[in-house]
């Protein structure tokens, strides 16, 4: 007879040693590379599901705390996911990033300091954020630049010419609101 899997409704997490019911605890998929390749690391839950030894609220503490560390492992990790999506170029590397790191920690258009760590509830808008300098060439040294994630959002893919009009368009308006 073949080995009997063993279903757990409850299971006690690695981290925090509080044992919690089995959707506490992110699945996960077969491993993609080395030598265990297609093999789950985890456990069987009650449903037959694979997951992960540690709970999400675990899991969550740690990335934040990884995060204020370093936001670079992050940064690199979401271009490489932003770059296959949008089927960009992606040639870079954490070393690249730190490269690139303003060294006084603040952003090189506004001149504020970047606050770093996870805000939940809160704003992001000076947030470190990657940003391609010419989109379409993609994550590619020389074409990167670290700025609050607010300058980003604006930029996002408008022209030049663009930002140029809405500078435009918006000073002329306050100008004449203060003339009123």
């Amino acid at each position: 007879m073949g080995n009997s899997i063993k279903f757990i409704k409850n299971k006690l997490c690695k981290t925090c040693n509080k044992e919690l019911y089995f959707e506490n605890f992110r699945k996960v998929k077969p491993l993609a590379k080395g030598p265990n390749k297609g093999k789950y690391i985890g456990w069987t839950d009650l449903n037959g599901g694979k997951r992960f030894n540690t709970c999400k609220k675990c899991e969550q503490k740690r990335s934040k705390n990884e995060y204020n560390k370093s936001p670079i492992p992050q940064m690199l990790s979401n271009s490489k996911i932003r770059a296959l999506k949008k089927g960009i170029p992606h040639a870079i590397n954490g070393a690249y990033l730190e490269k690139i790191w303003p060294k006084d920690n603040i952003c090189p258009v506004l001149g504020n300091k970047f606050e770093m760590g996870f805000k939940y509830g809160k704003s992001k808008n000076l947030a470190p954020s990657l940003d391609r300098i010419i989109p379409k060439k993609g994550y590619i040294q020389g074409n990167l630049v670290i700025v609050s994630d607010i300058v980003n959002r604006v930029k996002s893919d408008a022209t030049l010419e663009d930002m140029k009009k809405i500078l435009t368009f918006y000073t002329n308006k306050i100008n004449k609101i203060n003339n009123l």
